[in-house]
């Protein structure tokens, strides 16, 4: 239901002297407001006497975002002062689309859409859009008219109510390390008090509010962005309890690029996205998704979402004969990919090792991913190879030819900016990579912001501080499991992570992870790719390969967990120490589970998320008698039936649920 009101008066058809027309006959209104379809979430937008739009956010008539500015600045735009409001048009969401990776596979989105005329003080014409879903509001602005427009400044605000928790990520690492760490989200996720400053250039999206002591949750973000604008995020020292847009930072990308966006007229900025609910409801929201253009591909049938190995984290790209190693593994545990990481190029006679390796891949059953320097002068590693091949006009050249050596997809690396310029070259790469039919994953990249659903062949963002962080925990926050369980309930509720997980012995010597903790992460983290990262060469050992001789279930429960998922439920879960998910895959679940507590803790949940009247054989695979250990039970089980999982020091679980 959309709910329009204009000053306490009923909505009509004829121009209100009271309120005013223009010489349109369009009636001026101050203040209109928007409603989810059932009615439990509003979204207020006014005009005040000097013709600054605010907003007010509530929750079953409860307020959630206070009075918080709207507008932006622009060569041929004023909407922060000035600004008319006129009688709007309706529009009810009900669609349906399906996705080959994130959450759920079917989407049904119902919600409420309302646009409002806006005029400036010098005539300028736009457009406010305003939603509604059950799970989320989202704005964002449409400017109109002809020539060029610049950007100069967004007013958007979100002012959080008092006593709040912000649960977050700095954009950057610091002045000091700030080009090589700019726009690739890697800080590990922080809690902080509300209106507390942070001495780094903003918050990364999403960013989380916590209200009401953990019963409510408003999650920041962006959707649906396009060449039109720069990626943004939020200013890095609230006014108060108020949390404003920011643009890039002029350093990012070594330097290179406008910091204001600028594109033709007429075009759109893109959602501010604010999904709002109690944690399983922004943990199961498709919100960012919802929001997103549909897809752009008219065939999908080529885009195969999978499993693979990668040699990089444990023993960096090395020779052909160590990814012959790698392949034959992936082949023999029945993985979909092999990943050939930086300087493959490097190889004497390289072209010629590649298609050698992708004819012995197809052998058994496994396709290859090639990796890229995104750079370009923006890389700050430019001695890092392939490069200079991602960009124009290089690109499409080269995409034509590895395609037509038989390889599946790319991984692309070192972007390191949010700005327009940047934004721009993500999506020509992502346009360039459909018509060649490869698979893309960004490295070094900005966050999901919707991309997947436009682009389904878009497998996997990294924007994470992941198991990579292991080689360098020297000089970086490693992943421990307070790391992992935030990275669960924040980064991943946007869009894929390209974690690498699974890195059983580097994530126990460096932080003490046990290995059910490590193996937990196949489930409770989405990636359309999921790169299992310990080692996997021909060395019985060590890595992958002493871990499935010891115990070979471990192995098979990795050559059969999915990376993609019908459904998913958060089954219980709290920010400060543990989360447990259900995934579904055809008629089958898969359970998850990761704790950050130095104790251990029985966690008691029931299985009411299991088809009713059906018979279930559990396998619960958990931690055995020392944290590099395993033991695996059995059970029969129905739908809602109890269960305690009792995890030690930081340990976590997996356990499917076959229905019989």
């Amino acid at each position: 239901m959309v709910v329009f009101r204009l000053h306490a008066l009923a909505f009509g058809l004829v121009c209100l002297a009271t309120l005013g027309c223009d010489s349109g006959g369009r009636e001026n209104v101050q203040d209109i407001s928007v409603a989810s379809p059932s009615g439990e979430l509003e979204l207020d937008v006014a005009t005040d006497e000097g013709g600054r739009l605010t907003y007010i956010v509530r929750k079953n008539g409860e307020t959630v975002i206070e009075t918080s500015p709207m507008g932006l600045a622009a060569s041929t735009h004023d909407l922060t002062t000035g600004v008319e409001m006129f009688s709007s048009r309706r529009r009810v969401i009900d669609e349906s689309y399906t996705m080959l990776t994130g959450k759920r596979s079917e989407r049904h989105v119902l919600g409420s859409e309302v646009t409002v005329p806006l005029r400036d003080a010098n005539g300028a014409e736009a457009e406010l859009i305003l939603r509604a879903h059950e799970d989320g509001v989202a704005f964002r602005y449409h400017l109109l008219g002809e020539g060029v427009s610049e950007v100069q400044s967004e007013s958007s605000g979100f002012a959080i109510p008092g006593g709040a928790r912000v649960v977050t990520r700095a954009y950057d690492g610091g002045d000091l390390v700030y080009v090589p760490t700019a726009g690739e989200y890697q800080q590990p996720p922080i809690i902080l008090p509300l209106g507390e400053a942070i001495d780094r250039t903003g918050f990364a999206f999403p960013t989380a509010f916590e209200l009401d002591g953990g019963s409510l949750y408003v999650v920041v973000s962006e959707a649906d962005l396009g060449e039109s604008y720069c990626a943004t995020r939020l200013n890095e020292t609230p006014r108060g309890n108020l949390y404003e847009i920011r643009f890039p930072d002029d350093r990012e990308g070594r330097g290179i690029g406008d910091v204001l966006p600028k594109s033709p007229l007429p075009f759109m900025t893109p959602w501010r996205a604010i999904e709002i609910g109690d944690l399983a409801t922004v943990v199961e929201s498709t919100l960012v998704d919802d929001l997103s253009a549909p897809s752009a591909l008219a065939d999908e049938s080529w885009i195969a979402p999978g499993r693979s190995a990668w040699s990089w984290f444990s023993q960096e790209t090395g020779t052909p004969e160590l990814q012959s190693e790698y392949i034959d593994f992936a082949g023999e545990f029945g993985w979909d990919y092999v990943l050939i990481d930086a300087k493959w190029d490097q190889w004497d006679n390289a072209a010629e090792e590649v298609r050698a390796l992708v004819a012995r891949a197809d052998a058994v059953g496994v396709k290859l991913l090639l990796w890229y320097n995104s750079g370009g002068r923006h890389t700050p590693s430019p001695l890092e190879t392939p490069l200079n091949r991602m960009i124009e006009p290089n690109r499409r050249d080269e995409m034509e030819k590895i395609s037509g050596w038989g390889v599946a997809g790319i991984k692309v690396d070192f972007f390191n900016s949010d700005k327009q310029d940047r934004i721009n070259q993500y999506i020509g790469i992502l346009e360039d990579a459909a018509d060649f039919e490869l698979l893309v994953n960004f490295h070094g990249a900005t966050v999901s912001r919707g991309w997947q659903r436009t682009y389904p062949h878009l497998m996997t963002q990294e924007a994470v501080n992941g198991a990579e962080v292991y080689k360098f925990a020297a000089v970086q926050s490693a992943p421990d499991a307070t790391t992992n369980l935030r990275h669960v309930l924040l980064r991943n509720l946007v869009g894929s992570m390209d974690y690498t997980p699974v890195v059983f012995e580097a994530a126990y010597s460096t932080v003490g992870l046990p290995y059910a903790h490590s193996l937990a992460l196949a489930v409770v983290f989405e990636s359309g790719i999921q790169h299992f990262a310990d080692r996997a060469d021909s060395n019985t050992e060590v890595g992958y390969r002493a871990v499935f001789a010891a115990y070979p279930y471990v192995g098979e429960f990795m050559s059969t967990v999915p990376v993609t998922w019908d459904d998913t439920r958060l089954v219980r879960g709290s920010i400060d120490d543990h989360v447990i998910l259900a995934r579904r895959k055809g008629t089958d679940w898969y359970l998850g589970g990761i704790h950050a507590v130095e104790a251990s803790v029985e966690y008691n949940f029931n299985l009411g998320f299991l088809e009713p009247d059906t018979v279930y054989e559990m396998t619960l695979i958990e931690q055995g008698e020392s944290q590099t250990s395993f033991v695996r039970s059995t059970m029969m089980v129905d739908a809602g039936d109890p269960l305690a999982i009792a995890l030690p020091p930081n340990g976590g679980f997996v356990a499917t649920l076959l229905a019989q």
